[in-house]
């Protein structure tokens, strides 16, 4: 036995080296091409990509659709995972990737249905936008096509990649929706708690539309309430009627921002344009760095596009960035995108609810979710004219939610 371990050793050794081996070269398979020339489907004329010493490309081609294909050929194979991430987040639909522990979120993102949405969307663009849509997919799926072997992740988690189509770049930038709004109306549902539980002075003082340094485009700055005394509101004890308000709301402070500088008073004597998306550090980072080039109709004339800046990958448009004449920001304007509707149903039938038209009946929906290893899982969601019924609020009154993310002409190309 003694004499056999050296030779078992060394045959484990051996192994391992061969598994280090073979996931170098899968690996390295599922890296982008960064030379050479490649032949994708649809291109009317050449394309050229090349990368900076950061590896930011610049796409150059003769129009805005070949230029889109392209930059969903570098978003595949630079990006994929993040992307897919984006729009199964989004659509609810992780557990095909993830399998049963991913089921929950899924519920709670399908209550909005926007793959339905989505499709909406697509149905309702004009023939230059689908075209630019449909050009990016089929860009992003040729570039996953290129990869010799599909990006790591999907290595790891033993899935194959879905190709793209084109609501999926409307999920992608419905995700945004899921990061820079109140998308469940949670902040709304905490300040109605509070406000049925705290004196009618404190609620004004704590929710007052703004303050003496707002500065509103239009009508005079907002006028201050005042700060309730200790025999309004004694925060030492109890509240009105001998009561704690008996709530706790968790309210995270999102921000963003953005400032410009005139050109004389810069060092350069060129205006500047700068701002901060205080999005979360993730990994990818969310931005994906491009210069896009589309060129002129002669053979000396200047370009007809040169945009440079940051994509959102899953879209093959410019987020934030500059034409070479402008720069441009993006940031969240922090407005009032949902309600929530408090729901009033018929007491002699529960399947109905109040409106302005007299009780009518919900409607109802069945979405099933895939799950990997699983078998698929249906869900009934039930709907009004405003929106799902998300549940009861703090009194146990039902409601439904209206939400910006719900409407098709929400998303603007």
């Amino acid at each position: 036995m003694l004499k056999r371990l050296p030779v078992a050793a060394g045959s484990l050794l051996l192994v391992a080296a061969a598994g280090t081996l073979a996931l170098y070269l899968a690996v390295l398979g599922s890296l982008p091409a960064l030379d050479g020339e490649i032949r994708i489907a649809g291109l009317s004329a050449p394309v050229t990509v090349t990368r900076d010493a950061y590896g930011v490309p610049t796409i150059r081609g003769r129009n805005r659709v070949d230029v889109a294909r392209a930059t969903g050929f570098v978003h595949g194979q630079d990006r994929f995972s993040q992307m897919d991430l984006f729009r199964r987040s989004t659509a609810g639909e992780l557990a095909g990737l993830f399998g049963p522990v991913a089921v929950d979120a899924d519920k709670r993102r399908r209550l909005h249905r926007l793959r339905t949405v989505a499709r909406a969307v697509v149905a309702g663009t004009t023939p230059t936008q689908r075209a630019l849509l449909e050009a990016y997919a089929d860009g992003v799926n040729a570039g996953l096509d290129d990869l010799t072997v599909a990006p790591f992740e999907y290595l790891i988690l033993r899935a194959d990649p879905v190709p793209w189509r084109p609501e999926d770049t409307v999920l992608v930038n419905l995700a945004m929706f899921f990061q820079l709004t109140d998308y469940d109306a949670s902040r709304e549902s905490g300040y109605a708690a509070l406000v049925d539980r705290l004196p009618d002075a404190v609620s004004r003082f704590l929710f007052a539309p703004g303050n003496r340094w707002d500065a509103p485009l239009t009508g005079d700055a907002w006028d201050v309430p005042e700060i309730p005394g200790p025999r309004t509101c004694d925060l030492r004890g109890t509240t009105r009627g001998g009561r704690s308000p008996g709530v706790a709301v968790e309210l995270p402070a999102l921000g963003s921002n953005a400032w410009a500088v005139a050109g004389h008073r810069s060092a350069t004597g060129h205006a500047m344009v700068a701002n901060d998306m205080h999005l979360g550090l993730d990994i990818p980072n969310t931005w994906y760095r491009v210069r896009l080039i589309v060129e002129g109709s002669g053979p000396n004339a200047p370009p007809e596009l040169d945009l440079a800046g940051v994509t959102l990958p899953g879209t093959p448009a410019l987020v934030a960035g500059s034409n070479t004449s402008i720069a441009w920001g993006f940031t969240n304007s922090r407005g009032d995108w949902s309600d929530l509707v408090l729901l009033e149903t018929d007491p002699r039938n529960a399947d109905s609810y109040l409106t302005a038209d007299g009780y009518v009946p919900f409607d109802e929906y069945t979405e099933v979710i895939e799950i990997k290893g699983s078998e698929p899982e249906a869900v009934t969601i039930r709907g009004t004219r405003w929106g799902p019924v998300v549940g009861t609020d703090h009194l146990g009154r039902l409601t439904a939610l209206r939400w910006l993310g719900h409407l098709p002409e929400a998303i603007n190309f």
